[in-house]
């Protein structure tokens, strides 16, 4: 427990929560994707019942940990906040962090005995780990299959310098010892070598590869894609730049990777290089203002033509685009401009357009634009298989992963129980 008085972080979230207006119709908890019931614990704040707001926190989110340090409050709860029409929004992740760092009670729980069938979860992300946790509740018995160690994005990818791993591994531990009940280390081919044992599966992949950029020189020495420099970061492995690092991308990865090495390499110059502007900008608020302050340096209206150098890198030839807004979508559209291309001098390039899933996975399932394709039960074309997470939405925030794990596990239970 953090020294609550001597900080007077006691004081300082009391009357936080004394700013809340309690609304009947909480637009807050309607914008949280996991609905987590903000309203009831800040009121359990308030009276000082500090255990109480946190096991109501913990009953409700899987990640709870991971959540108070990484979910992007400011375009979910706080968003809809209506005390910002008054002053500003109530702090609410702050509220949450300052339950899950404080008032930890013991964290092995008593649970439905279990009662149903046994289920296959497909991945150890969080949508997989989610699916886990409600399944059990439900008094399933949920069989983890997972190439790696559970923990997904938050524990091999974002950055240590806004999530450590002590962070994800209190979240991981309480998952382990009281949710799954057997974890299997190893990649499933085929989804009926699992049908043949479970009436049930879900899958929760997430996105295990990434977007190639295809222009000339992409293959030269020194083109890292951002996955692999982001684990590499985030084991403290050794990462040899040169002075000047490009990020090509415009989204919550690329800031990552951009902050990160400015963050780790504070004399080297790093850039964002993005097709777009400013506004159509895909990360998070809190993402920009961070690579500001750090002193990330941006290209905008910059769209990568080649990379160019010999045996190593000399820079990347960009050509300036026009902007026009288009109805169809929300991001503006862009022209190359003629004559306008010039050479950004760089040593190092990172590419960070996007992800996807393996290509071939799970060839029975069937894909929508490099996605999983769900309907309204989140079950696939396969009968009694079911998915979510970032393999269905191409990529969104931890909680709505752990939203869409949380949807599909009560679905699972209508399928199985359908019959009774």
């Amino acid at each position: 427990m953090s020294d609550l008085k001597g900080n007077n972080i006691l004081e300082k979230m009391m009357h936080e929560a004394e700013r809340c207006l309690f609304c009947f119709d909480a637009p807050c908890e309607k914008n949280c994707p996991i609905n987590l019931p903000i309203s009831n614990f800040i009121h359990m704040i308030r009276n000082k019942n500090f255990y109480g707001a946190y096991e109501k926190v913990r009953e409700s989110h899987p990640m709870i940990n991971v959540a108070g340090f990484i979910c992007p409050e400011e375009i979910l709860c706080q968003k809809e906040c209506i005390r910002s029409k008054i002053d500003s929004p109530i702090k609410i992740r702050e509220l949450h962090n300052f339950l899950t760092l404080n008032f930890v009670k013991n964290q092995n729980l008593s649970l439905t005995p279990y009662k149903y069938e046994d289920v296959a979860i497909i991945g150890g992300g969080p949508a997989s780990l989610s699916c886990t946790f409600f399944l059990r509740t439900l008094g399933y018995k949920t069989h983890i299959f997972t190439e790696e160690d559970i923990g997904g994005i938050p524990f091999t990818e974002i950055s240590n310098d806004r999530l450590q791993n002590e962070i994800v591994e209190k979240d991981i531990d309480f998952i382990k010892d009281n949710f799954i009940y057997e974890l299997n280390i190893g990649k499933v081919k085929t989804i009926e070598e699992l049908k043949k044992d479970f009436k049930a599966i879900f899958i929760g992949i997430g996105l295990g590869d990434e977007t190639k950029l295809e222009i000339p020189g992409i293959d030269k020495n020194g083109v890292f894609y951002a996955r692999k420099i982001l684990r590499d970061l985030k084991n403290g492995k050794e990462v040899f730049l040169g002075n000047r690092i490009g990020v090509i991308g415009g989204g919550n990865v690329a800031f990552d990777v951009a902050n990160s090495l400015k963050n780790r390499f504070k004399e080297k110059e790093v850039f964002i290089i993005y097709r777009r502007g400013l506004k159509d900008l895909k990360c998070y608020p809190e993402e920009l203002e961070r690579a500001k302050n750090l002193g990330v340096n941006f290209y905008f209206q910059s769209s990568p033509i080649e990379i160019v150098g010999n045996d190593i890198i000399k820079g990347l030839k960009v050509s300036q685009v026009s902007l026009k807004e288009n109805e169809r979508e929300k991001r503006r559209s862009f022209e190359l401009i003629d004559k306008s291309e010039f050479i950004i001098p760089l040593d190092n390039i990172v590419v960070a357009v996007g992800q996807k899933i393996e290509d071939g996975i799970f060839p029975e399932i069937e894909k929508e634009s490099g996605l999983i394709k769900i309907d309204e039960n989140y079950m696939t074309n396969v009968n009694g298989v079911f998915a979510g997470g970032d393999c269905v939405n191409g990529g969104q925030t931890v909680t709505k992963a752990t939203s869409e794990g949380k949807i599909a596990a009560f679905k699972i239970d209508e399928f199985l129980r359908r019959s009774e």
